[in-house]
């Protein structure tokens, strides 16, 4: 390619494409990764919306330049709306991932059907007022359209900042150096954005925002891959990847139970109140068990096994003190009512000791089998009941 020989014009617009192409590229190997992963939470459709909404927003990006930078019969047309489709896409891209921190942040402002479309309203409308005001105004007058400006621009960045402040604001909160750490990570992202935004506008002519976006959430999916090897994305506890690493380096067998635990009619809650409910209960357990493991004197490893199971590694000396810890289990799952109000949580324990010459993995299994023999108990007793 001989860059010496193209004209400005032509030059710019190698380089727009060329940048778009990349951020296209990089987004898709993120959003085929994503996907490949099998990750049904509702937080992770949210993130995959985004990546889609900025995958859009490129190819739209390219369309506009190839106009902007050339000049034939209807590139007017072409530019007004390309504008256009880039303040839906970019709205649509800065609701999703405003939903993407609100659930990951336990859910606070949209635990109902009601609250989710109050939060999406503004986006809704604004959309509807842009593709108006693009049909109506002439030429490509519609990026100097102030009304346009206030609702496709303000609206979606009102949305990236909530969710910065919000993540920081979490940030502080939180003792746990490792949750932390995920949530200052997420707030790069959004402040990022609108740095990269405003670069933008006063660089017309280079890929600036793209190369910008691109690179702002390649390390936003570094730090994500690295708080997932051993932290549960959805509960904040152990997950399986910590689970095996911890029984990989576990040496003490003489005294060691293993509990499988399982949400009794999970399956109920998700089909009645839906999935982000669902996560919700999840979310709320996780700590119920966490506070119910950690407040007794054995030393408790807790993790999500998958699912709707999870499991503790216990080391205690008499199975006394298992049963007593199993009743302080159930116990802090009973006071999450009190936040569920709509349901009641409730689940079933199966546990077993791990003998010297017997592998955990094995004791796993068997504590398994017992967790469903006392779920399928109390089937029955509630069928007699009836």
């Amino acid at each position: 390619m001989d860059l010496l020989g193209m004209s400005q014009n032509t030059l710019l617009l190698t380089f727009f494409i060329i940048g778009n192409i990349v951020s296209i590229l990089l987004f898709f190997v993120i959003l085929v990764s994503n996907i490949a992963s099998k990750n049904r939470e509702t937080k992770n459709i949210y993130f995959n919306a985004v990546l889609v909404s900025q995958i859009a927003y490129f190819i739209i990006d390219i369309i506009w330049a190839i106009a902007y930078f050339n000049n034939f019969d209807g590139r007017i047309l072409i530019i007004r709306y390309s504008k256009m489709m880039y303040f839906i896409t970019g709205g649509f891209a800065a609701f999703c991932w405003f939903m993407y921190i609100e659930i990951l942040m336990g859910a606070r402002f949209s635990k109902t059907k009601k609250q989710r479309l109050i939060i999406g309203l503004p986006i809704l409308l604004s959309t509807a007022f842009v593709v108006i005001i693009s049909i109506a105004t002439p030429d490509d007058r519609i990026v100097k359209n102030v009304l346009v400006s206030i609702s496709q621009m303000y609206i979606p960045y009102a949305y990236i900042v909530f969710a910065a402040i919000y993540s920081i604001a979490m940030a502080i909160k939180t003792k746990k150096k490792a949750t932390k750490k995920n949530y200052i990570s997420l707030s790069i992202y959004p402040f990022g954005l609108v740095i990269v935004s405003i670069l933008q506008v006063f660089f017309l002519e280079l890929p600036i925002f793209c190369l910008g976006t691109a690179l702002l959430i390649v390390l936003l999916y570094i730090f994500k891959i690295q708080s997932q090897v051993s932290t549960d994305p959805l509960t904040g506890i152990n997950n399986r990847g910590a689970l095996t690493k911890y029984i990989g380096e576990y040496t003490q067998y003489n005294a060691t139970y293993v509990l499988m635990i399982d949400v009794d009619k999970f399956k109920l809650i998700n089909d009645n109140f839906g999935h982000l409910e669902g996560d919700k209960a999840l979310i709320i357990l996780a700590n119920a068990l966490k506070t119910g493991s950690s407040n007794r004197k054995e030393k408790c490893f807790l993790a999500r096994y998958g699912g709707d199971e999870f499991i503790i590694i216990a080391s205690c000396d008499e199975e006394f003190d298992i049963d007593l810890l199993v009743d302080d289990l159930h116990k802090e799952v009973a006071k999450t009512h009190e936040i569920t109000q709509k349901y009641k949580l409730s689940i079933s324990i199966g546990y077993c000791k791990v003998n010297e010459n017997e592998s955990i993995l094995q004791v796993i299994e068997n504590a398994d089998e017992r967790m469903y023999e006392n779920k399928t108990k109390k089937k029955k007793l509630e069928i007699d009941k009836k």
